[in-house]
C-alpha cells in the first residue's frame, strides 16, 4: 500500500493539547511522539562532531530534521542537496524559523530566539517571529497563526542546557552564507520513510530514533533504507551512547543479517577513552 502524506490539520494538532487549570495548554504526554508533538528547539546531540566526521561522503544527505540543526550543520560541511524529516510538523516549522532567523537576526538574538521559543506558553510571547513570518514557508506560517495559543516548541531541556550545540559566531556566519532558502520536508514516520524516498544518498543520518524500537523494527527500517543509499553511502543508525548500549544486541545482529550487502560497525569520537561517544553506522558495499 502507497504510503499516505499526512495532511496539515491545525484542529487535528489542537486536539492533541489539554486545556490546564492555570488557562495554558500543554501535550498530551500520552500521544510521545505524534503527527503535532512540540519540538525540541535545539538538537541535544553532538552533530558538530557527527557532521565533521562525514564531511567527505558525499554531497546529498538525508537527516532527521532535528528542528534543523542537523541539516545546518551538514550544510557547513559541504552538504548541497539536504532533505529532512520527521513525524512532527513541529520540527518542520521550528526549522523553518530558525532557516529564517539566521537571514535576519544576530546571533544574540537568534540565542534569544530559542530560549523564547522553548519557554513561551504561545506566540506571542515569542519576539522576532511577526519579522520573521515573510521569510517562513506558507504552511509553517500558517501553522504558526493557527496555533498562537499553543506550546509548540516545548519538548526537551531549555537551550541554555546545551551550550556547546549553539552555532559559534563563525559558524553561525557560515550558516549564512550556505543556508539560502528552506529545506526540503519529509512528514513521515520512521517506518514509513523508504515509501516517500526517490533518491540515492551519501549519508543518512537517523540520530536517535532506535532508541525505543525493537532489535526486528530496526533491522526491517535499516533494510528498507538500502536501495536509498548509494553503494559506498552510509547510514548513521544512532550516536551517543545510551541507545548504542542499550542496542548493542540489534546492532550486532544487524551486521551478521547485513554481511552480505554492509558493513555495520562503530567509530569512537576518543578512541583513547573506554566511555567515549560513540556512533553506530551501516555502509553500503553493494
Amino acid at each position: 500500500m502507497k504510503h499516505i502524506t499526512p495532511v496539515l490539520n491545525p484542529e487535528s494538532a489542537r486536539a492533541e493539547y489539554i486545556h490546564g487549570k492555570n488557562g495554558e495548554y500543554f501535550h498530551d504526554w500520552r500521544l510521545k511522539f505524534s503527527h503535532y508533538s512540540p519540538s525540541y528547539v535545539l538538537t541535544n546531540e553532538d552533530i558538530r562532531w557527527v557532521s565533521d566526521l562525514t564531511k567527505n561522503n558525499g554531497p546529498r544527505v538525508l537527516t532527521v530534521a532535528a528542528s534543523g540543526d542537523h541539516p545546518m550543520f551538514y550544510a557547513m560541511r559541504g552538504a548541497t542537496d539536504i532533505d529532512t524529516f520527521d513525524i512532527s510538523f513541529c520540527a518542520k516549522v521550528a526549522m523553518d524559523i530558525k532557516t529564517a532567523a539566521i537571514k535576519k537576526l544576530s546571533r544574540d538574538q537568534y540565542i534569544q530566539l530559542l530560549n523564547n521559543m522553548h519557554s513561551a506558553k504561545d506566540m506571542s510571547q515569542i519576539p522576532y517571529i511577526t519579522e520573521l513570518m515573510s521569510d517562513i514557508p506558507q504552511n509553517s506560517a500558517y501553522f504558526i497563526q493557527q496555533m498562537n495559543d499553543y506550546p509548540i516548541f516545548s519538548n526537551g531541556l531549555n537551550p541554555s542546557s546545551y551550550q556547546e550545540i549553539i552555532p559559534t559566531n563563525a559558524e553561525y556566519d557560515q550558516m549564512r552564507n550556505v543556508v539560502q532558502k528552506p529545506f526540503k520536508f519529509i512528514w513521515t514516520d520512521i517506518k514509513s520513510l523508504h515509501t516517500r524516498l526517490l533518491h540515492e544518498y551519501d549519508i543518512i543520518n537517523l540520530s536517535n530514533i532506535f532508541e525505543y524500537m525493537s532489535p526486528q523494527q530496526i533491522h526491517q527500517t535499516l533494510a528498507s533504507l538500502r536501495n536509498h543509499t548509494r553503494p559506498g553511502g552510509i547510514i548513521i543508525a544512532q550516536t551517543g551512547n545510551w541507545g548504542i548500549h542499550r542496542n548493542n544486541r540489534a546492532y550486532y545482529d544487524a551486521s551478521q543479517k547485513f554481511k552480505r550487502w554492509a558493513r555495520v560497525g562503530y567509530i569512537a569520537k576518543d578512541k583513547t577513552k573506554a566511555n567515549s561517544e560513540m556512533i553506530a553506522i551501516l555502509q553500503r558495499t553493494r
